[in-house]
C-alpha cells in the first residue's frame, strides 16, 4: 500500500506539479502526431502522396503530390484529382499545405485558405539536397525547425498548435506567400510576407510557455474547485476554503495585453482601486511619480465630475434642500466662497434663539470655522432661482436689491446675532473646540449672474456695500470650479514612463 502522506490537505500547487508533467503537459513531439489536431485518427488524416524527380524554370527539383478523390472547385461530384504538395530546389523548399483527411469536405483544398504557399529559403552554405522518395522527403523535413509538420502524407505547414502564425498573418488582405528566411524580422511585400526564421521560433516558444501556464493554471484552479465544493463544505473548520494565488506580474500583464482601450466592468474597476488604497505607501516609495500623477488624474476626474452635476442641477428647479444636500456632500465647493482655508464644522447647526416654548431656534444651513484661526462663519443657502435685483429701475439705470436677496441677508445676520448671544453656552461642544466669534463671516449663495450690465453694475454696487455678509451667486462658485480645472489641466504633467515589468524569462514576446 502506498504510504500516506503526512500532510494529508497539501497544497494545491503540490498536487499540481505531481500530476502536471504526467497527464497536463504538452504532448511530446513525435513523428506519429505530427501536430494534428487533438482527438483525431492518425490514420484518418493521412493521404496517399508520391514523389517524382523534374525540373522546374530550367532548374532541377523534387516534386510532391497529392492523390485522392475531392470535390473540384465547382463543387459537382468527386473526382480524382492529383496536387502539388511541395517542391524541392537547392535553394529553397516550398510547400502548398492541403487537408489531408479525405473525410473532410475540403480535402486536397488549401489548409490556410489564401495563404497556400510556404517557402523556406535555404542558408547559402547549406543547400536543399534533392530527395529520391517519400522517406528521403520525410527525412529532410525533419531539419525543419520544431513546429513545421514533420510527415507529406499529413498536407504539411504548421502543426496544429501553431496554426495561430498562418491565422494571424491572414488578416493583412493581398497575402498568399510566407517566406521563411535567414534573420529575426517581420515585413509584409505583398503578395509575400516574411518571416525570419529566428523570430518564428521565438514566437514558438512563446506560445508553448504560454500553454504550459494555461494549463497548469487550470488544473489549480480544477483541484481548488474540487477542494471546496467537497472538503470545505463538508468540514469548512478543518479545511478552511482555498483561494488561486496571483503571480507577481499578472495585473501588468492583463493591463499591457489590454491595450489603451479596454472593456472593464464596474467590478473591475472597483478591484483596481482597492489594489491601489491597499498598496498605496509601497506606490509611494517605488515608483513616487506615479503615484502624483494618478492623484492629479483623480482630482481632475472628480473635478470634471463635480462641475457637470453642478451644471445638470442648475439646468433643473431644485429645492434649497436638494441643494444643502448636495454642498453637504462636498464642502469643498462651499470652501471656494472664503479667501483662506475652512473646515466645515456642522451644517444645519442650532445656533440659538429659542423661545420659552421651545420653538424659534434659528437654525443656520452651514457652520464653517477658519483653519488656521478658528474664526467661525455661516453659509446661508438659497435656490439658483432666487431674485437678486429688481427687474425695474428706480433712478437712470440702476436696478434695487430684490426683496428675496435682502432677506436672506438679515436672515443670516440675525443667525449671527444667535449665534454670539448663545455661544459661551455653546463652547463646551466638542465641534467648537479652538473656535471663536470674534469676527464671524457671513455668506449668502443665492441665485445667478444678471443677464443685463445695468443689473450686474447694481447687483455689484450693493453688494459689495455689504460690510457684514457676502453674496456669491451659483454661477460664480461654478466658475470657480472650471478654472481651477483648467489650471489643473495646463499644469497636468507628462505621462510617466511604463514602469518595467516583472522579471519572467518564461516567454520571449
Amino acid at each position: 500500500m502506498t504510504q500516506e502522506k503526512e500532510n494529508q490537505s497539501g497544497k494545491p500547487e503540490d498536487i499540481a506539479d505531481e500530476f502536471f508533467d504526467e497527464r497536463d503537459g504538452l504532448e511530446h513531439e513525435d513523428g506519429r502526431s505530427d501536430g494534428l489536431e487533438p482527438g483525431t485518427n492518425p490514420d484518418a488524416e493521412a493521404m496517399v502522396v508520391s514523389l517524382k524527380k523534374t525540373t522546374h524554370g530550367g532548374e532541377d527539383c523534387a516534386e510532391v503530390y497529392a492523390h485522392g478523390e475531392a470535390h473540384p472547385e465547382d463543387g459537382t461530384e468527386k473526382t480524382q484529382q492529383t496536387v502539388l504538395l511541395a517542391r524541392v530546389t537547392e535553394t529553397a523548399l516550398t510547400m502548398f499545405p492541403r487537408v489531408s483527411a479525405s473525410y473532410r469536405p475540403a480535402f486536397l483544398t488549401p489548409k490556410y485558405d489564401k495563404l497556400t504557399t510556404i517557402t523556406i529559403l535555404a542558408e547559402e552554405d547549406e543547400p536543399w539536397w534533392l530527395p529520391e522518395n517519400i522517406r528521403e522527403f520525410d527525412a529532410m523535413l525533419e531539419s525543419l525547425p520544431t513546429g513545421f509538420g514533420r510527415h507529406a502524407k499529413y498536407g504539411l505547414g504548421f502543426k496544429w498548435e501553431y496554426r495561430l502564425i498562418p491565422h494571424a498573418i491572414l488578416e493583412m488582405h493581398g497575402i498568399t506567400e510566407l517566406v521563411i528566411e535567414p534573420g529575426n524580422g517581420a515585413s509584409a511585400d505583398l503578395p509575400k510576407f516574411k518571416l525570419g526564421i529566428d523570430r518564428f521560433s521565438a514566437i514558438k516558444r512563446s506560445i508553448d510557455s504560454i500553454t504550459t501556464r494555461s494549463r497548469a493554471q487550470s488544473l489549480r484552479e480544477r483541484q481548488l474547485l474540487a477542494f471546496n465544493e467537497l472538503l470545505h463544505v463538508a468540514d469548512p473548520v478543518q479545511f478552511e476554503r482555498r483561494f488561486p494565488k496571483v503571480k507577481p506580474g499578472a495585473i501588468y500583464e492583463l493591463v499591457k495585453l489590454g491595450g489603451r482601450v479596454q472593456n472593464r466592468s464596474a467590478d473591475d474597476r472597483l478591484a483596481a482601486a482597492t489594489v491601489i488604497c491597499d498598496d498605496a505607501a509601497k506606490i509611494a516609495a517605488e515608483q513616487p511619480s506615479q503615484l502624483v500623477e494618478l492623484k492629479a488624474v483623480i482630482e481632475q476626474v472628480t473635478l470634471k465630475e463635480l462641475i457637470a452635476k453642478i451644471e445638470d442641477m442648475l439646468g433643473k428647479n431644485l429645492s434649497e434642500s436638494k441643494w444643502q444636500a448636495f454642498f453637504k456632500a462636498n464642502p469643498f465647493v462651499l470652501g471656494l466662497a472664503f479667501p483662506h482655508p475652512v473646515i466645515m464644522i456642522q451644517d444645519q447647526a442650532h445656533v440659538g434663539g429659542t423661545m420659552l416654548h421651545g420653538a424659534g431656534e434659528s437654525i443656520v444651513d452651514f457652520l464653517f470655522a477658519q483653519r488656521f484661526t478658528g474664526s467661525l462663519a455661516l453659509i446661508e443657502i438659497k435656490r439658483p432661482s432666487t431674485k437678486l435685483i429688481e427687474a425695474k429701475t428706480f433712478r437712470g439705470d440702476l436696478h434695487a436689491p430684490h426683496k428675496d436677496l435682502t432677506s436672506a441677508m438679515a436672515q443670516v445676520l440675525d443667525q449671527r446675532f444667535q449665534l454670539l448671544n448663545n455661544f459661551a453656552a455653546k463652547s463646551h461642544d466638542p465641534a467648537l473646540k479652538d473656535t471663536h466669534v470674534s469676527a464671524v463671516h457671513c455668506i449668502v449663495i443665492a441665485g445667478t449672474a444678471p443677464d443685463t450690465i445695468q443689473k450686474k453694475r447694481s447687483l455689484d454696487l450693493f453688494r459689495h456695500s455689504s460690510r457684514d455678509v457676502v453674496v456669491i451667486t451659483f454661477d460664480e462658485l461654478l466658475d470657480k470650479l472650471r478654472e481651477i480645472l483648467r489650471l489643473m489641466t495646463a499644469g497636468a504633467p507628462g505621462p510617466a514612463p511604463t514602469p518595467a515589468p516583472p522579471q519572467d524569462d518564461s516567454d520571449l514576446f
